[in-house]
Parts: structure tokens; C-alpha cells; sequence
């Protein structure tokens, strides 16, 4: 009952530690995302807003959509007069996608992008623009042109606001801080991976799947820092910056798809279906960045392709996963997170529906939900992968316990005649020289016929702590069975191992005083090149052989010579 208890205080501590967690971390974005909101103002209010021939008056900027289809070549015009309480050193920051902007206030030109890409045919890319106002410019009126660089280029407004010159970039990262985080994590957890896929490979523990999580991370990590403008901090070629945008986006593809095929290890029709879907994504892709880089097209005019392309992927290869499958893979841990990755990709699909086709704004809509879903399948991978290492790991050493009770004497703690036999295959399977010691306790039968078998017992077992402290460092010591003992090395030599020898004799006199009555051994040694091409029996033998003589001439008294050579 006690433990009931125990094991409910600690979920229950586990679910307050989770939560003072997140609250902590919510806390900590909020506080670095306060100063950049309070200085940012909204410059949304009042526009006049031309486009084909009609004038919309007195429009929020953020409510307004492009009516019909942009098609490349079109202009829209915002006008709008610069607030009377606008500081000067201010900027508009305004986000434009693959579009021309120009900007005069009151009537002088002082910003413009992309004319020259368009003139010559070039990809115009999308970017954060931070347009620096004229000091003393405050109540001008203010034109903003916008020349569409692509067929629906767009079709709304993220809105603009009014900063500081010197701050303005910051603070839209900031006030983006929860996003950016998140990809930067991404993209740090995509190196580790990949850098860990080494040492796993090396270990032979699966490293196809974290290779292609590390890859999933990294691509979407740079995807995302790309989406959200984030790149400008090191690249300000917003023609190049468009261009990864949309490389890293494809490329995502391609490691989702792997990822959720190599949950199940599947062969036969359903490993070949997958890998058709796998390769054929491979195909597409390529075939469009090579379209791209020979100007046969822009590579952002195949973004609802490579959509298109994802979504379909992606769906085949869950169908190929689930169809046909028993309730035994609900209780694999790989299918949660494949229906993790399922509910956020349906997720993403409602946000996308949301704020661009029904133009629902709201701050948690205007950026994908990709990152977070793949940051959360990635940590529930991980501890999936983790939970299976454990497993493996347990398995392993029930494996070496149980493999160590069956090599294992159970009155001396020698290793046993099952291990004697193997270690004589692998012998007889390898070319290296080695020696074998046999070894025999005389009188033992006589010492149990007169001591009883618990003195023989603790006569077997104190000669198998003499043998250990001779032998076991340099070679395998063994109990064979009854009164007989080997040693088996290959890490010394016969002068060696004739020295141990000569240490045995006065072990097994300082332990007679402790057994109280006196003892001796008889031992015989040979060596693989003393019989060559022949089988390690015939080497056992040939000790065994040089150990009854010397026991033969122990009994006559005879002089003890040295041990064989």
C-alpha cells in the first residue's frame, strides 16, 4: 500500500516539475519579448490601398487581401500619412514577399529593392524590409509600391510597425522569440545527431534512423529560420536567402518521409512501396533544383508542388504503415510518434487553411506549427529510442548473467566444463599459439573417504583460489569436473608460466596450515606448437598425459623435475 502511495507522489511530483516548467519557460519569453512590444507601434491604420484600377480608403492593413489572383508584373500602391508623434532615427518594418518595394515620402524616394532582379528575370526575394524615414518626415504623406516579382506572390499583409532604426530588426526577432528559439534548438539538435551518428553506427544501434532525425531537425531548423526572416542577421541577399527558404523546405521532405517508413522495419511489398515513395521524392526534388539552377524556373514558383509532393508522401507512406496492421503496433512506441507527426501535420494543414484562406489573424496562426511538431516528435523519438536502449541494454546483461551462471562452477566459481568446450572451438578456429596446464588434487578421494566430503569440498575449493591467484592474469582458469582443474592462456609464455608453477608449490604449502592436513597437486603443460595441425583434444591430452606421469612419479618418490618446456 506504502508503495501505491510512493508511486502516485511521484507522478504527481514529475506532472508539478513539467508544469513549473513550461510556466517558468512561458515566463522567461514573455519578459524577453516585452521590451521589443513595447517598442513597436502599429503602423496599420488608415491606408489607401490601390490595386487594379480601384482605391480601398481607410483600410487596416492586416484586414486587407488581394482581390482576385496576383499575377506577376501587377502593382499595388499604399498611401498613408507618417504619424505626428513619430520619433525621429524611426523605420518601418514591413515583411513583402518576392516582390519589388519602393518607398517615397512626400514625394522623395528613400527606399527600394528588387528592380533589378525583376528586369532581369531573376527570382525577387521575399525579406523583412526595414525602411529608414527622414528625420523631421513626421505628418508626411507616405507611398509605398509594390511590384509583384511572381504569380500570387502573395495575398495579404503581415502588418508594419514603426521602430527604432537601430533596434527595429531585433525587436521583430524578439517579438518573434518563441519561434526563433525553437528553430535555433532544431538546428543545434540536428548537429548533435548527426555528429552522434558515428559513434552509433560504430556500436551498430540503428543509426539510419537518428542520421535521418538529425537531418529532419537541421533541415527544418533552417527552413524556419529562413520563413521568419531570421537569416537576414547574416545575409542581407534576400534573393539567396528566398532561395534556401524554399531548399531546405523540399529537403525536409525527404527525412520525414524516411523517418516514419523505418518505424516498423518492414521488407517484402511494403519496404518496396516505401522505398518507391522514398526515391521518387528524391527524383521530384532534384529534378527541380536542376530546372532552377539552369533558369528554366524560379524555385519559389514550385513551393505548392513541393507541398503538394509532401502531403501525399507523407500520407501514402502512414497508409503503407498502419493498412493491414493488428492492435500489436498501438502498443509500439514508434507508432505514437508517427500519430504525433499525423495530428501535427493535419494541425498545420487547419493553420495554413485558417490564416490564408479565410485570413484569420492571430499571432499563434502566423507562424507553422512544423517546428513545434517536429521539436516534440523528435523528443518523443528520443525517448523512444532511449526506452529501447534500456531495454537493450537489460537484455544484454540478463543475456551475460545467464551466459556467466552457465560458464560458472558452483562450488569453486571457476569457470566449467561448458566453457572448456567452447573455448576449444574457438582455439581449434584460430591460428594463435597458446598453452595448456592440467592440473590434478591427489588423494582427494581418500581425503573425503576420511574427512568427509565438506573437507574435500573446502580442500577443491581453496586450490581453485591458489590456481587464481597463479593464472587468472594471464590466462583462463577452469574446473572441468570432480578433482581435475585447467588453465588455458595465451598471454604467456612456457618460461611464464613455469615461474607460476613454481609459485603454485608454495601456495599449496602455506595453505595446508590453514587446511590443517597436507596436500599436493600434479600438473602437466603443452603448447599448440608442440602439435601442430592438430586439435586442441590432442593438446589436453598431451598435458593430461604429462600430468599422470608426473603424479606416477610423485607416488614412487621420484625426483620432481621442471615442468615441460
Amino acid at each position: 500500500m506504502s508503495c501505491f502511495k510512493d508511486n502516485k507522489l511521484k507522478r504527481a511530483a514529475c506532472v508539478a516539475g513539467i508544469i513549473l516548467m513550461i510556466i517558468i519557460t512561458a515566463l522567461f519569453f514573455f519578459l524577453l519579448e516585452a521590451p521589443s512590444r513595447k517598442r513597436m507601434v502599429g503602423f496599420n491604420e488608415n491606408w489607401r490601398i490601390t490595386y487594379g484600377g480601384r482605391i480601398y480608403r481607410d483600410v487596416n492593413l492586416m484586414d486587407f487581401r488581394v482581390p482576385g489572383r496576383l499575377k506577376r508584373g501587377d502593382f499595388i500602391t499604399l498611401q498613408n500619412h507618417l504619424p505626428m508623434l513619430m520619433e525621429d532615427g524611426s523605420a518601418i518594418v514591413l515583411p513583402i514577399q518576392l516582390s519589388n518595394v519602393s518607398v517615397a515620402v512626400n514625394g522623395k524616394l528613400v527606399y527600394g529593392y528588387g528592380s533589378e532582379e525583376y528586369s532581369k528575370g531573376e527570382m525577387v526575394g521575399s525579406a523583412v524590409h526595414l525602411i529608414r524615414l527622414p528625420d523631421g518626415s513626421q505628418g508626411d504623406p507616405i507611398t509605398i509600391v509594390i511590384e509583384a516579382g511572381e504569380d500570387r506572390a502573395f495575398t495579404f499583409f503581415s502588418g508594419a510597425v514603426l521602430e527604432k532604426t537601430t533596434t527595429g530588426f531585433s525587436d521583430y526577432l524578439s517579438y518573434h522569440i518563441v519561434i526563433v528559439m525553437t528553430s535555433v534548438s532544431l538546428i543545434v539538435a540536428g548537429l548533435i545527431f548527426i555528429i552522434l551518428t558515428g559513434f552509433i553506427a560504430y556500436q551498430k544501434l540503428g543509426w539510419l534512423r537518428i542520421n535521418q532525425t538529425g537531418m529532419l531537425c537541421y533541415t527544418v531548423g533552417c527552413w524556419t529560420l529562413c520563413e521568419i526572416n531570421a537569416i537576414q542577421l547574416f545575409s542581407l541577399d534576400y534573393q539567396w536567402n528566398t532561395v534556401i527558404r524554399y531548399l531546405f523546405a523540399s529537403l525536409a521532405i525527404i527525412p520525414m518521409v524516411r523517418i516514419i517508413s523505418s518505424a516498423n522495419e518492414d521488407t517484402g511489398k511494403r519496404k518496396l512501396l516505401e522505398d518507391i515513395i522514398f526515391y521518387t521524392d528524391q527524383a521530384l526534388i532534384f529534378v527541380v533544383f536542376f530546372l532552377s539552377l539552369a533558369g528554366k524556373m524560379h524555385i519559389c514558383n514550385a513551393r505548392y508542388f513541393f507541398q503538394i509532393v509532401a502531403m501525399i508522401s507523407i500520407l501514402c507512406t502512414f497508409f503503407i504503415e498502419w493498412y493491414g496492421r493488428g492492435e500489436d503496433i498501438k502498443k509500439n512506441g514508434r507508432f505514437r510518434e508517427q500519430f504525433l507527426a499525423l495530428i501535427f501535420l493535419v494541425t498545420e494543414a487547419i493553420r495554413s487553411i485558417l490564416y490564408s484562406g479565410f485570413h484569420f489573424h492571430a499571432d499563434f496562426l502566423q507562424h507553422s506549427f512544423v517546428p513545434y511538431g517536429t521539436l516534440l516528435f523528435v523528443m518523443a523519438m528520443t525517448g523512444t529510442y532511449i526506452y529501447e536502449l534500456y531495454l537493450s541494454y537489460v537484455k544484454q546483461v540478463e543475456e551475460k548473467a545467464l551466459k556467466k551462471l552457465a560458464y560458472t562452477d558452483g562450488l569453486t566459481g571457476l569457470l566449467n566444463r561448458s566453457f572448456c568446450k567452447d573455448r576449444m572451438v574457438e582455439l581449434d578456429n584460430d591460428d594463435k599459439d597458446y598453452h595448456m596446464i592440467s592440473f590434478d588434487v591427489d588423494g582427494l578421494k581418500e581425503i573425503n573417504d576420511s574427512k568427509g566430503h565438506l573437507i574435500g569440498d573446502r580442500l577443491l575449493i581453496s586450490f581453485a583460489r591458489i590456481l587464481e591467484k597463479c593464472f587468472s592474469d594471464v590466462g583462463d582458469v577452469i574446473r572441468p569436473g570432480g578433482d581435475e582443474f585447467l588453465v588455458i592462456s595465451n598471454d604467456a609464455g612456457t618460461q611464464e608460466l613455469n615461474a607460476r608453477l613454481s609459485w603454485l608449490e608454495g601456495f599449496e604449502k602455506m595453505e595446508e596450515k590453514n587446511l590443517g592436513f597436507t596436500f599436493r597437486s600434479a600438473y602437466g603443460m603443452a603448447s599448440r606448437d608442440e602439435v601442430p595441425g592438430r586439435t586442441t583434444e590432442e593438446v589436453y591430452n598431451l598435458a593430461d598425459r604429462r600430468m599422470y606421469e608426473m603424479k606416477k612419479r610423485e607416488r614412487k618418490n621420484l625426483p620432481l623435475p621442471e615442468a615441460d618446456s
